[in-house]
C-alpha cells in the first residue's frame, strides 16, 4: 500500500471512528433544541426545553441530590480506594493477595446485583434490620436515603479507586520515605508529606472518574432511592424518558445535554487542577526498588479490619442473595427449612422470556465482545502501527465516551432510530444493543490493548518490509502474535461489562431483545424477589469465574 493511500485509509478511518463514538450525542442535542419529537415533522429550533427544564422542581432537586450523592460517594471512595492502596502496596500485611482479590470483587459484579443484595440484607426491611429490631430492640440506620445510596455506591467504587492508587503509589520509590524519616518524622507524617501530595494526580483524575461514573449511575438511585422518593439526575431521565405515561422528549434530551456538560466541565477542571505534571515525576533514568514496610503483629490487626469490612460489604451481601434465590422468603422470624425450595429457579427457566434474556445476554456478550475487539483492534492497529499523525487523533477519539453516560448513549440510540429509515426493525434486534455496549466500553478495551502495542518496537515492522512484506503482513505476522494474550484479556474484559450492562440497555431493549439487567429491573418493580436472586446468581456465576481467570492473568 502506497503512502498516499495510507494517509486516505488512515484519515477514513479515523473519521469514521470519531462518527461512530459521537453518534449517541447528535440526535440528543439535535432533540434537546428542537421544540417537538424527531418524528414529527414541521418542529422549529429554539431554547424553548431548557427553559422548561430549568423551571421544573423536579429536575432542580435531582440536580442538588446528584451533586450531594456524586460528591459523598466520590469522598468515600477515594478514602477507601487511597487507604487500601496504601497498606496494600506500601506494607506487607498476612492475607494480602486473598484480600486484595475480595475488595476488587465489586468492579465484576453488575451494581444493580450489589445494590440487590443490600437493599434485600440491610433496608429498613431487610433481614439484618429485621433481626436487629426482634432481638436487639433498634434497627439500622436508613440506607434508603441519600447517605446511604452514598455509602452503597462509594463502596462500589473503591475498588476503581484502589486501582488508580495502586498504580501511581508503585512508581513512588521508598527513597523519599526513608529520607524523611531519617529526618525524624514518622510514618503518618510521610504518608501525609511525601506519598499523598505525589498522588495528587492520581487523586484528581479519581475523582472526576468516580463523579462521572455515579452521575451515570442508575442502579444504586433506582433501587435505593426510588423507594424514599429520592431522585437525582439518572433517575430523573430514566422515568422521564421511559417509565413515563406521557414521554415529553424535549425536556428528556435538554436535561441528558446538561448531563454531558457537567462531565465536560469536570475534565476541564481536572487538566487545570492538575497543572504542570512535571511537579509529580518520580520515576527517571535510574532504578527504583519500592519495598513494603514490615509492621509486625500490627499486619493482623490491619487484616481483620479488610476482612470485617469485605465480608460485611461483599461476601455476606452475596452469599445472602444466593440463600434468596433458594426460599419463598427469607425472614429472621421464620426458619429457613420452611421455606427452602426450587421454585425461584423453576421460574427463570419455565418462562421463555427470562430464559431468553440469558441467552440474548450471552450472544450481546460473546459476539458483541469479539466485534468491539475487531473494531479495538483495528483502531490500534491504525493508531501505533500506520502513521505518525494517527496516534494522537484516535488517543483522542478513543477517549470521547467516557465523557457520555451509559443512560445517554441509550437514549441518543433510541431518538436516532426514530430518525432512521428501518429503524424500528433495528430496535427489534440485539445488534442496536451491541453497537451502543462498544460504544460505551471502547475506552476500557483500547486502554488494554494501548500498552502491548507500545512494548512492539518498530524495528520488528521494518524486518517485515525489508524482508519483502508488506504492512498489513507485519500486523499478520508480527503485532497480532505478539499481541494475543492483551487480546484475550481485551475480549474478557468486554465479555464482562457487555454482560453486566444495563442502563444502555433500559431505553433500547424491546420484546424480544431483553437482557439480563433490563429483566431484573422488570423483577424488582413487580416485586419478584426471589425469582430476581435466581437471576442474579445465574448472572455472578457466568462472570465471577471469568473475574477470576482475569485477575489471576494481572
Amino acid at each position: 500500500m502506497t503512502f498516499l493511500n495510507i494517509r486516505y485509509a488512515t484519515f477514513l478511518f479515523c473519521l469514521a471512528l470519531f462518527l461512530f463514538l459521537i453518534s449517541p450525542v447528535i440526535p440528543i442535542v439535535y432533540q434537546a433544541f428542537l421544540d417537538k419529537p424527531l418524528y414529527d415533522a414541521g418542529g422549529t429550533l429554539g431554547l424553548g426545553n431548557f427553559a422548561r427544564l430549568l423551571q421544573d422542581g423536579a429536575f432542580l432537586s435531582a440536580t442538588e441530590n446528584t451533586f450531594y450523592f456524586a460528591a459523598l460517594s466520590t469522598l468515600i471512595s477515594i478514602v477507601l480506594g487511597l487507604t487500601l492502596s496504601l497498606i496494600f502496596e506500601r506494607m506487607s500485611i498476612p492475607l494480602r493477595k486473598t484480600l486484595r482479590l475480595l475488595f476488587l470483587a465489586p468492579i465484576f459484579i453488575s451494581p444493580l446485583i450489589l445494590s440487590f443484595a443490600w437493599s434485600m440484607l440491610y433496608g429498613p426491611g431487610g433481614y439484618v434490620a429485621l433481626f436487629m429490631r426482634a432481638h436487639l430492640g433498634f434497627g439500622l440506620p436508613n440506607l434508603y436515603s441519600l447517605s446511604g445510596m452514598s455509602v452503597i455506591a462509594g463502596i462500589a467504587q473503591a475498588p476503581i479507586s484502589y486501582l488508580f492508587f495502586a498504580a501511581a503509589a508503585a512508581n513512588i520509590p521508598d527513597d523519599f520515605e526513608r529520607s524523611a524519616r531519617t529526618a525524624g518524622a514518622g510514618p503518618f507524617t510521610t504518608i501525609f508529606t511525601i506519598v499523598i501530595p505525589l498522588l495528587k494526580p492520581a487523586i484528581l483524575s479519581c475523582a472526576v472518574l468516580n463523579f462521572m461514573l455515579v452521575v451515570d449511575l442508575l442502579a444504586v438511585p433506582l433501587i435505593i432511592g426510588e423507594p424514599a422518593r429520592i431522585q437525582v439526575l439518572a433517575t430523573y431521565l430514566y422515568t422521564k424518558g421511559l417509565i413515563s405515561a406521557q414521554v415529553d422528549y424535549g425536556i428528556v434530551a435538554a436535561a441528558a445535554v446538561f448531563m454531558i456538560i457537567i462531565v465536560q466541565l469536570l475534565v476541564l477542571l481536572q487538566t487545570r487542577w492538575i497543572g504542570d505534571t512535571r511537579r509529580y515525576v518520580t520515576v527517571g533514568g535510574r532504578a527504583a526498588k519500592t519495598t513494603r514496610l514490615r509492621i509486625g503483629l500490627v499486619g493482623w490487626v490491619v487484616t481483620a479490619v479488610i476482612g470485617i469490612f469485605v465480608l460485611v460489604t461483599s461476601i455476606i451481601p452475596t452469599a445472602f442473595l444466593v440463600l434468596r434465590s433458594f426460599t419463598s422468603l427469607l425472614s429472621p422470624l421464620l426458619p429457613i427449612s420452611d421455606v427452602v425450595t426450587l421454585a425461584n429457579y423453576e421460574v427463570i427457566f419455565g418462562r421463555e422470556q427470562y430464559v431468553r434474556s440469558i441467552w440474548n445476554t450471552l450472544i450481546i456478550a460473546f459476539f458483541g465482545g469479539l466485534a468491539a475487539l475487531v473494531l479495538t483492534f483495528v483502531a490500534a492497529v491504525f493508531a501505533y502501527r500506520t502513521l505518525p499523525f494517527a496516534r494522537g487523533i484516535i488517543d483522542q477519539i478513543s477517549v470521547i465516551p467516557r465523557a457520555v453516560p451509559g443512560l445517554v448513549v441509550g437514549l441518543g440510540f433510541f431518538y436516532a432510530v426514530m430518525l432512521m429509515p428501518g429503524g424500528d426493525v433495528l430496535r427489534q434486534t440485539l445488534l442496536i444493543l451491541v453497537i451502543a455496549f462498544t460504544i460505551r466500553y471502547f475506552p476500557t478495551g483500547f486502554g488494554a490493548l494501548t500498552p502491548a502495542f507500545l512494548q512492539i518496537g518498530a524495528d520488528l515492522d521494518r524486518a517485515v518490509r525489508v524482508s519483502g512484506g508488506g504492512r498489513w503482513a507485519a500486523v499478520r505476522d508480527v503485532t497480532f502474535p505478539l499481541t494475543k494474550h492483551a487480546l484475550v484479556g481485551a475480549f474478557m474484559l468486554y465479555f464482562v461489562q457487555f454482560f453486566k450492562e444495563y442502563s444502555a440497555a433500559s431505553f433500547l431493549f424491546s420484546p424480544g431483545t431483553e437482557v439480563i439487567g433490563t429483566t431484573m429491573l422488570q423483577l424488582n418493580l413487580v416485586g419478584h424477589l426471589g425469582s430476581l436472586a435466581a437471576l442474579a446468581v445465574i448472572q455472578l456465576a457466568i462472570t465471577v469465574p471469568l473475574a477470576v481467570f482475569i485477575y489471576s492473568r494481572g
